[in-house]
Formats: C-alpha cells, structure tokens, sequence
C-alpha cells in the first residue's frame, strides 16, 4: 500500500511540471520557486496518510542561503525541529493518526542560489474515513508564507485547493 501511495505522490508531483513542458508558449504561471508559496502533496490510502510539503526557504526561514550566522543557524535548526515534529498541521484527533516517519532534504545539498525545503510526513491512522480535514498552522509559524497551493488524493478522489493565512483548512471528502 505504501508504494501506492507513494506512486500518487509522485503522479501529483509530476502533473504539473508535464504540463508546463507540454506548454509551447513559453509562459508558466506557477514555477517551482516562487516566493511566498508552497506546494503540498496529500494522499490517503487506507489507513495510510501521506504527506509532502516544498517551498522556497525563504518563505520558511527568512533567507535562503545556507546558514552563515548563529541566528540563522538557531532559526533552521527550530525549522527542522517543526517540520519534522508535524506540528505545523492539525489533523482531526478522531481520525487517530500518528506520525510515522519524516523526510526532510537538505535545502543547500544542491548548488545555487534559490534553496527549497522538501519535507515527507508518513502517518497511520486507526479511523482514517474521519480525516475529513486538514488545517495547517504553518502559517502563523512562517511569516513570508502566504499560500500553499495543494494537491489531493482522498477517499477515491482528487482535487486541489489553495490555501492561505485566511483560509487554511483544506476539506477532504468522507470516506466513509
């Protein structure tokens, strides 16, 4: 089941960077890296919930250059400590989900100026058909932050959502 998750993690992930290929007038409206949004893969699958986050970080951190001071280094050091604790997103409690594992790239890995922040959450939940929504705290956890563009699959279905300090709650569908 995992790697069915994963397979649609990769297919949201791949969609759109296909259709700015196919894209012959050479425009594209969202790039990879645009500051002050995100992009956001979730998927369930049984009681498996999956979840990929990427964003500029500066939208995260302030600055994107590897860490040169002790405040900087302090700041991604308490960054790492949220997103990989989880607790940057709220899911239902009755849905009983418990983080199993995370992933978190490291941003200056690759040379270049503009440095992304990849993190994977995998949780189980024992009532997964109650997951009926997400909210995401990391808003108010990251200041240059302002949207977070999602893509979804739940419950047999999909869609994608933008969400924003005002409206941070994502709606999944019943699965019930």
């Amino acid at each position: 089941m995992r790697n069915l998750v994963k397979g649609l993690l990769l297919c949201l992930a791949t969609a759109p960077v296909l259709a700015l290929a196919s894209d012959t007038s050479g425009h594209a409206e969202h790039g990879a890296h645009v500051h002050g949004e995100a992009q956001l893969m979730l998927a369930t699958d049984g009681d498996l919930l999956e979840i990929m986050l990427q964003s500029p970080a500066a939208n995260l951190l302030g600055f994107e250059q590897k860490p040169a001071t002790e405040a900087q280094q302090s700041a991604w050091q308490q960054q790492q400590a949220l997103l990989k604790s989880g607790q940057w997103l709220q899911l239902p409690a009755i849905a009983q989900c418990v983080l199993q594992q995370q992933q978190l790239e490291d941003p200056w890995a690759k040379a270049g100026q503009h440095a992304d922040i990849s993190i994977s959450l995998s949780y189980q939940c024992k009532a997964a058909e109650l997951l009926n929504e997400v909210t995401f705290t990391l808003f108010s956890q990251a200041a240059d932050l302002q949207q977070i563009d999602v893509q979804w699959v739940s419950g047999g279905q999909q869609g994608a959502a933008t969400l924003s300090t005002k409206q941070p709650v994502l709606q999944l569908p019943g699965t019930e």
